[in-house]
């Protein structure tokens, strides 16, 4: 097989995981979330409070969308606004203990969800998967603050 063909595998077989993990939080979970809001609650748990402005150019949306996803999540108990530190006419968004909540019961249950699959490895398989992973992570281009 060639380099490309040998990528390709690999990239469907890891669509077909995210795929199969997505699907365990969307249908198991008491408190499902979207997979655009689950990119904000992850980038809150990241990086603590952020502005709206700041999620709304990680996510690539404007404001406007950003505030009422933001709107969404609060009214659900999920994040919280507050005043800024240094200025308090700025708002500054976090999560909730509710939300803390959601971001560990969903990575449990991929943990759970991937515990029998992963009992098909040796010992010795299931280290050299892990540091191939680890080794190409580690490879991955840094997104710059600017981008």
């Amino acid at each position: 097989m060639e380099n490309k063909d040998l990528l390709h595998s690999f990239v469907m077989n890891m669509q077909t995981i995210n795929r199969y993990l997505r699907s365990m939080g969307t249908n198991q979970l008491e408190n499902p979330v979207t997979r655009v809001q689950w990119l904000l609650l992850r980038h809150l748990q990241r990086n603590g409070s952020c502005t709206i402005g700041e999620l709304a150019e990680h996510l690539d949306v404007r404001s406007s969308t950003m505030s009422q996803m933001v709107d969404r999540l609060e009214k659900n108990g999920i994040v919280y606004r507050s005043a800024g530190q240094k200025d308090a006419r700025v708002k500054t968004v976090a999560l909730s203990e509710k939300g803390k909540e959601i971001i560990q019961d969903r990575e449990m249950l991929w943990v759970d969800s991937l515990a029998q699959p992963f009992q098909n490895f040796s010992t010795e398989e299931k280290e050299t998967l892990l540091n191939l992973m680890d080794k190409l992570v580690s490879h991955i281009p840094k997104k710059r603050d600017n981008q």
